[in-house]
């Protein structure tokens, strides 16, 4: 169980949805800025952080003896708890795993109180009654994370006066304030003054897209200041996070650019979650709490995407999980594989369904064949016929043996060479109709066979068709599976020219150094680029197979590649699909497979 989000280390990333920074990445001065400061490294510090000081303080109108700054605000929980030294720790749950943790190094009291599920996981008035003079301190978070949600002023301010009134530092936890966009009104940075039991603290972390460089700030009473920065060690800020910092911190424009991103993105995330039946919580920062039945953590790292699995949060359990808010590229990928996740557990389920009913008719029978079959059991195989007890691995072979029989009795005649294909779409579809719309080119099959054996690849338009091909015996020839269609650069590329990512993935496929066999199930724009590329001899595929599913210019697409002389399967008409280009893949694959074993045999 991983304890934070970010761990791109120890895993094979390709998206990072588990750590909620700015989704505008980190800014170009900011950049610049750690670029021309690799010099400076040959020397400390500015133990004073003077001018990044002096930067805060005046884009936040505070005082710099009231700042204290930190290697990130994790440090600064830490040095804040070494300077109060509580006794006694309130924390309420769910909130940040890092409360819990710095109270463990000092090795005191925590207690926590419980925010409910009913109540979205919103802090109530309720958590006044809590509030003693027992309490030494409290951590509160402003939006809390996981959730994302806001603490009304009112109630923030009725705790600050209550901790006040106990004598209990009160620790607002403000990383997320700015990209809410609503800081002028949840922020309790202006009421400092009022409140010497008051600690906000921020991270340049999360705001300005820096992680690696570690930098975060607190703003308090001056005498408390004091105290907590005498908790810190000498030079704890590198010279890398005091010029980043200040160059961030004039940044202010580029936040309000990322708050109206954080906006329609989170709108556009809640959308396609909820689409997949997951319970989403009510969020104002650039992330995401929701509650899935399905593994979501290991479906979406099997298909290199990272989420935050948020079981280890203390008043949470399995099945909830959080998204950062990203680019709009990188969230149409996120929802592109969600629903992809989310259609293959609906087929489960139906599949599941499907046996349940079969095993409650096959109970039925059963159980009228032990007084015979007479009665309701005699209409009940005259409906339906008698139930086939079929051992799983013999499914596949009964199965071909029946398409075979109603072949025959159809009067279909399948050329020999083109018979495994066709039998093994059939299987896929349960549609005979396949059997006169499959088209060939004159040796296709051996063709496509010859290429496998030396060693082709095989590119495909969806990840479902990539899914369903069997890749094990495809490397055992030497080649390999591919789809383009979630790079990044694919889909940023797509938005830049305004064409599909089918288009740019059959551009990058053409940049393979091997022959390629395209299975196309999904986009008629990817077999129009191929006949584009074919026509104007830019490239030539080994060899494409042709089967989209739709309406629009589907029909037309295949009759182009057609009319090429690059050897192709196509089937004719509207009907096809990403299963169907799996299908004719693996037929091809268990040839090659199964004559070669008989030549060893031989």
């Amino acid at each position: 169980m991983q304890y934070h989000g970010g761990d791109i280390y120890r895993n094979q990333i390709r998206l990072d949805f588990s750590v909620n920074t700015n989704p505008l990445g980190m800014p170009d001065p900011v950049k610049e800025a750690l670029h021309q400061v690799v010099e400076e490294a040959e020397n400390y510090p500015d133990i004073r952080a003077q001018a990044l000081s002096a930067a805060v303080a005046e884009q936040l109108q505070v005082r710099k003896e009231q700042l204290v700054f930190g290697n990130g605000a994790s440090e600064l929980f830490h040095a804040v708890l070494h300077a109060i030294k509580p006794s006694k720790i309130l924390i309420p749950a769910p909130s940040f795993l890092g409360y819990e943790e710095a109270a463990k190094a000092i090795d005191c009291e925590v207690i926590f109180y419980e925010m409910k599920k009913e109540e979205n996981f919103c802090l109530t008035d309720r958590i006044l009654d809590v509030l003693d003079e027992n309490i030494s301190l409290v951590f509160l978070a402003n939006p809390n994370n996981p959730v994302g949600n806001l603490v009304e002023p009112e109630l923030i301010f009725q705790i600050a006066e209550k901790c006040r009134q106990c004598d209990i530092t009160l620790v607002l936890d403000e990383c997320f304030m700015e990209l809410t966009g609503k800081e002028q009104t949840y922020s309790f940075l202006k009421r400092l003054d009022e409140f010497p039991n008051v600690v906000v603290i921020r991270a340049f972390t999360k705001l300005y897209a820096i992680p690696g460089v570690r930098l975060g700030y607190l703003v308090c009473e001056q005498n408390l200041a004091e105290k907590i920065r005498l908790q810190l060690p000498e030079w704890n800020l590198s010279v890398f996070a005091q010029r980043a910092g200040v160059a961030a911190i004039k940044e202010q424009e580029y936040i309000v650019r990322a708050v109206v991103c954080i906006q329609t993105q989170r709108q556009f995330l809640l959308e396609e979650l909820q689409a997949a039946g997951c319970s989403v919580f009510d969020s104002d920062a650039d992330y995401l709490l929701f509650y899935s039945e399905m593994p979501l953590y290991e479906l979406f790292l099997q298909r290199g995407i990272l989420i935050r699995d948020c079981s280890n949060f203390r008043g949470l359990q399995r099945g909830y999980y959080r998204i950062a808010v990203k680019s709009e590229e990188q969230n149409r990928m996120f929802a592109e594989v969600l629903r992809e996740i989310h259609e293959n557990a609906q087929a489960a389920e139906r599949i599941d369904l499907m046996k349940e009913k079969s095993e409650e008719r096959n109970d039925r029978v059963k159980g009228q064949e032990c007084i015979g079959k007479t009665g309701a059991t005699a209409q009940l195989v005259h409906k339906t016929g008698a139930v086939e007890f079929v051992l799983p691995g013999d499914i596949e072979g009964r199965s071909f043996a029946i398409i075979t029989k109603e072949l025959a009795e159809r009067g279909i005649v399948i050329p020999e060479e083109q018979e495994p294909v066709t039998k093994r779409v059939i299987h896929t579809s349960a549609d005979f109709g396949y059997a006169d719309t499959l088209t060939f080119s004159e040796n296709a099959v051996a063709v496509a066979k010859s290429l496998i054996r030396n060693g082709a690849d095989i590119v495909t338009d969806t990840n479902m068709a990539l899914s369903g091909i069997n890749k094990k015996v495809l490397e055992t020839y030497g080649g390999m599976a591919h789809c383009f269609m979630a790079d990044e650069e694919v889909a940023k590329e797509a938005k830049e020219r305004r064409v599909t990512r089918a288009v740019i993935s059959m551009e990058h496929a053409a940049k393979l150094d091997k022959p390629v066999i395209f299975a196309v199930g999904n986009a008629p724009t990817a077999l129009i680029r191929l006949y584009e590329l074919i026509s104007d001899g830019i490239y030539r595929p080994a060899f494409i197979i042709g089967v989209p599913v739709g309406f629009v210019n589907v029909e037309v697409a295949k009759e182009m590649i057609l009319h090429t002389n690059v050897p192709c399967i196509v089937n004719r008409g509207r009907k096809g699909g990403s299963n169907v280009a799996a299908a004719i893949c693996n037929a091809l694959l268990y040839e090659v497979r199964r004559e070669d074993a008989v030549k060893k045999v031989d």
